[in-house]
């Protein structure tokens, strides 16, 4: 907090005026500050847009949470963003960086990054009608080649899992799987969890935000206990609505690409519940197999409390779509789009219901 606050106050002291030559006071601030040039326009365009977040600087200059890394994701988030779009992210960031409860894990500047690009998801999507821009791109260069596409989220999150699933069943790269899943296809099954709010035509896919999905096969998804080992999909879809992503603090691995870990073991009693399950990667689950950490899960909040041998601990929030009292700019924004494209029907409730 002492250095958040002494970079804040002495970079408001020396920031460049409108007509000073751009590369020089860059150069001049960043010999000042230890950093190269390139870094110090990086945090001038951070505290920039700052100045377009109120809430978020009152907040700052009273907590100083801001460092380096978390102002520059800022600004290099919302570079080139409407005016009208800075009070709904300045919403969002206030209750980021808000803490509900004790211990509770700093956000990082890649959780800030996710939660500005869904804000801005529901602004700068394509108009009804509008033929969404579908881009395919080939650079050669020598004996290499860089391939770049560009379809809708669900199609290409489709792709993206179904590599992801080739590479880590043939020990490949993800580059290699690619190639593979278009020289030598397979049938694989391949299901996507959206979360859809009661009585709203959006449903929410993690990383992308709110998005207009049309699908038939929809359940219910909610706390639920189980006899088997392995949970069922219901179950693993409610565990992941809530998660979001890997539980451990800071880790950023979606819930769909985390293990569902037993915190009382299974074969030691533990139950196949709610209650009892977390989403970990593969790197933070083996940690908490090798006794290293533990942790509690809360079955009413899904908060869970990280205990370390070191003695200390730390608390960290469910981020999942269906967690509504964790992520209320989340239901503000799509109230405010119902209502914009004429919708009548307005969230009401949790948001409880899944479709894959």
């Amino acid at each position: 907090m002492d250095s958040n606050r002494l970079y804040w106050r002495t970079w408001h002291k020396v920031l460049p005026g409108p007509e000073d030559d751009a590369e020089l006071s860059f150069s001049r601030i960043g010999r000042g500050f230890g950093l190269s040039a390139y870094k110090a326009e990086r945090v001038f365009l951070g505290l920039d847009t700052m100045s377009y977040l109120p809430r978020l600087t009152r907040l700052q200059e009273q907590d100083w949470f801001l460092d380096y890394d978390r102002i520059i994701a800022i600004g290099q988030a919302l570079l080139g963003v409407k005016d009208e779009v800075y009070m709904h992210v300045d919403e969002a960031l206030v209750e980021l960086f808000t803490p509900s409860r004790r211990n509770q894990h700093l956000p990082d500047a890649g959780r800030i990054r996710a939660t500005i690009v869904e804000v801005l998801a529901q602004f700068y999507s394509e108009p009804e009608g509008k033929e969404k821009p579908e881009s395919y791109r080939l650079q050669r260069r020598g004996d290499r080649a860089h391939l770049e596409l560009t379809l809708d989220a669900l199609t290409l999150e489709s792709v993206d899992r179904l590599v992801r699933k080739r590479a880590e069943a043939e020990g490949i790269s993800l580059a290699a799987a690619l190639a593979a899943l278009v020289l030598d296809p397979v049938k694989t099954k391949l299901v996507i969890n959206t979360f859809q709010p009661v009585g709203s035509s959006l449903a929410h896919l993690e990383g992308y935000g709110f998005l207009e999905v049309d699908s038939e096969d929809m359940r219910e998804v909610g706390p639920a206990e189980e006899s088997a080992y392995r949970p069922s999909a219901g179950l693993r879809a409610f565990v992941e609505g809530r998660d979001g992503t890997c539980r451990w603090p800071g880790c950023r691995v979606p819930a769909h690409r985390c293990q569902l870990d037993h915190r009382v073991n299974y074969h030691e009693g533990g139950p196949t519940s709610s209650d009892n399950l977390a989403s970990l990667c593969q790197h933070h689950h083996n940690i908490k197999t090798d006794k290293r950490a533990f942790y509690l899960l809360d079955p009413l909040t899904g908060d869970i409390y990280w205990l370390f041998a070191d003695g200390t601990w730390e608390s960290t929030l469910p981020q999942g779509p269906i967690v509504t009292d964790s992520a209320n700019w989340k239901q503000s924004v799509i109230q405010r789009i119902d209502a914009a494209a004429g919708r009548k029907e307005r969230m009401r409730g949790p948001m409880e219901l899944s479709f894959s």
